[in-house]
């Protein structure tokens, strides 16, 4: 393994294939997932595991059917819930990981690729300066695409 060349991999198309259908199939017993809106998601009160505890009190309280208790809180609707939140947390973990996996490949073979294109930018410039043929338009296109790129750059950090 090379350090300029971490990794040489293009997925085939079956490849491709394989890995959308493995998400179709991971999606469809997942067809009750939700989503939330960002106010949703920053007001939600959430269980943690301090909380956890809290929580699995409550509905041992819930199962005991006290008077005071209205008929809509039920145990069996809370344990379903705690049950899945637990059910999803190894999965979540698991799926995180393979994410962080996908993004940092994405990352090390996008900054391989724009190595290159640097390297090339670089030699053309020297090269016209030479001069050598196809040196000055291949740096004329590269710096024009050179500038785009920084400029946009610039405006997606702000």
């Amino acid at each position: 393994m090379n350090e300029n060349n971490r990794i040489s991999k293009v997925l085939d198309k079956e490849e491709v294939m394989a890995i959308q259908d493995g998400i179709k199939t991971l999606k469809k017993p997942l067809s009750f997932l939700q989503n939330l809106t960002p106010n949703e998601r920053k007001n939600l009160p959430k269980i943690n595991s301090a909380n956890k505890i809290f929580a699995e009190d409550s509905i041992h309280i819930l199962e005991g059917k006290p008077k005071w208790i209205p008929e809509a809180l039920t145990a069996d609707e809370a344990r379903k819930d705690l049950l899945l939140f637990e059910q999803l947390d190894p999965i979540i973990l698991e799926l995180e990981s393979l994410l962080r996996q996908m993004k940092d490949t994405q990352m090390i073979v996008g900054s391989e690729v724009y190595r290159v294109a640097l390297s090339v930018y670089s030699l053309a410039d020297a090269a016209r300066k030479m001069p050598m043929e196809g040196a000055q338009s291949a740096h004329e296109l590269l710096k024009t695409r050179f500038s785009q790129s920084i400029n946009t750059t610039k405006n997606t950090d702000e």
